[in-house]
């Protein structure tokens, strides 16, 4: 038995479920916009067999040793009552606790160091892979020094998602300290990657951009194409992954004109519809196989 458990407005849980059931697979889909509103969950550490998600349309009793593809979005800083705001909290925090502990395969379990960019490009650096130069600070004249040393880009410090952008030292003048930390990176030229590693296997597109970040180009202005990874490079990203605690993870990879790698990030939770529909469902196929060897 595979769950899928996730919100249902969030586009990447809705396609994996859909191109679940186009396979046939036996998924079971638990949106927790439902457990929320049912508040009656049970989650047992160490799990006695009696742990359950209900919703109004079902109860879900949980196997500790089926697999899992979760998404736990907690949705409680959007919420207008305090009371469904703790529910949520108390849902996730659960929920992730109660996957950290069960042996059933889990895609993916919590403490991934990517919501701490520093750390997380350390940590990529130390697994042997090229990290381009950053810096974080709140010290406008150092972060202005970095952006005239070379071609710079700004992106969010923390696992928010944001759009980078280029940056120059005049864009740190009269920076005032309260407006930091500020995350920059050194800019590298050439063709972004993004890469889906899944188990041993990595689906791999190579992507041509008019703007910094390919996501907010026009639509129509990017260049997609399948790529193969250097075999080396492919077999380190698999093993980093595991090493990262992860079964399934995204990551994004620039092309320099000299043909080197550099590694920006590796994404613990990556939304990854967007690839999937131009791969015609590969990925969801990988993560389905996964699944259900993990389930056996």
């Amino acid at each position: 038995m595979i769950y899928a458990i996730g919100v249902g407005g969030d586009a990447t849980f809705t396609h994996f479920v859909a191109e679940a059931e186009r396979a046939g697979a036996p998924v079971v889909a638990i949106d927790l916009r439902e457990v929320v509103a049912e508040r009656a969950w049970r989650l047992a550490i160490p799990d006695d067999g009696h742990s359950v998600l209900p919703t109004p349309s079902g109860r879900h009793e949980l196997d500790p040793r089926a697999s899992y593809f979760c998404r736990l979005i907690d949705l409680a800083a959007l919420q207008d009552d305090p009371r469904h705001a703790v529910a949520w909290q108390s849902l996730v925090t659960g929920l992730t606790a109660w996957l950290d502990h069960i042996p059933g395969l889990v895609v993916n379990r919590a403490g991934s160091d990517n919501g701490a960019k520093p750390l997380h490009e350390w940590s990529i650096a130390q697994a042997g892979f090229a990290v381009p130069e950053s810096l974080t600070s709140s010290d406008g004249a150092r972060l202005g020094a970095f952006a005239a040393a070379g071609p710079t880009i700004v992106k969010a410090v923390s696992g928010v998602r944001a759009t980078s952008r280029l940056v120059g030292p005049g864009d740190f003048a009269g920076f005032d300290s309260r407006q930091g930390p500020v995350h920059v990176q050194r800019y590298v030229t050439g063709a972004d990657v993004r890469a889906h590693v899944v188990g041993d296997r990595v689906h791999a597109e190579r992507i041509i951009s008019p703007v910094v970040d390919y996501r907010a180009a026009p639509a129509g202005e990017v260049v997609f194409s399948l790529c193969e990874l250097p075999g080396p490079l492919a077999a380190r990203m698999t093993a980093c992954t595991r090493d990262f605690g992860l079964a399934f993870a995204g990551w994004d990879l620039k092309v320099a004109d000299d043909g080197t790698h550099w590694c920006l990030e590796v994404n613990p939770m990556p939304g990854y519809d967007w690839y999937d529909r131009r791969l015609g469902g590969a990925v969801t196929r990988s993560l389905l196989t996964l699944l259900e060897q993990g389930a056996a």
